[in-house]
């Protein structure tokens, strides 16, 4: 980690683009700004790790950060990815304590780091700020959930069917989607291998639900791939 050296405006101007300060004015941002310091990591370098104690939390300026925990036969499951305008680490912002997964650069990362006393005292003054914090871990919530269940009830075939329709949600129904992580960091995040991805990836191109060319895949059959990610095995085609 490199401690990088930046304006209160520019740190103010990259705090203006995170949903959890949606709504902030100039000031408010400015006094966030103050107390903010901008960090510089490599790739696979800690943010945070599980157990640490939660100090403070970070807005992703730049780059990329998966938050992901160990199971003890050293098994990596991704629960989140994080990119650019995303709050990271904000759950101890509320509670204290300790960090409850590790957070690790993907990539060159560059972001700003929020204490939480600073952040609190800002809070104190504006309480949208905390009403804006609450709405994101809401979010946050469903996402957890939604992966517990996805990890418990449903086959790899599903987990990937729906993730590339999620990419297609946030791209307003593009037909396109491009993997936005290596095929084993997604592995990781569906709670498979690479190897068993690239084998679903290839089953489901011989069946016409996708075609796929490094890393952009195109929804040829949207019907179908919302039948798999709702649990229709493969083969049931």
């Amino acid at each position: 980690m490199k401690r990088m050296q930046s304006t209160a405006d520019a740190r103010a101007g990259h705090l203006a683009r995170c949903s959890l300060l949606t709504g902030l004015a100039d000031e408010e941002l400015r006094a966030l700004a103050g107390v903010a310091r901008l960090r510089e990591y490599g790739d696979g370098e800690s943010l945070f790790v599980r157990g640490g104690e939660a100090e403070g939390f970070y807005v992703v300026v730049s780059g990329k950060a998966k938050v992901c925990r160990f199971g003890t036969d050293g098994r990596e499951q991704v629960l989140h990815v994080f990119g650019p305008g995303e709050p990271c680490g904000e759950v101890p912002v509320f509670q204290g304590g300790k960090y409850p997964a590790t957070a690790m650069a993907v990539g060159a990362l560059r972001a700003l780091y929020l204490p939480r006393h600073g952040f609190l005292e800002v809070g104190k003054k504006r309480p949208e700020l905390l009403l804006n914090m609450l709405a994101v871990l809401s979010v946050r919530l469903r996402h957890f959930v939604q992966l517990v269940d996805d990890l418990a009830l449903k086959e790899v075939s599903a987990r990937l069917a729906k993730h590339l329709l999620d990419l297609s949600a946030r791209a307003r129904g593009a037909r396109m989607v491009e993997l936005d992580t290596t095929k084993t960091m997604l592995a990781s995040r569906l709670g498979t291998i690479a190897a068993t991805l690239s084998r679903t990836l290839a089953k489901m191109q011989r069946l016409g639900a996708i075609r796929t060319k490094g890393k952009r895949v195109w929804i040829t059959d949207r019907d179908g791939l919302q039948a798999l990610a709702a649990g229709m095995k493969l083969d049931g085609k």
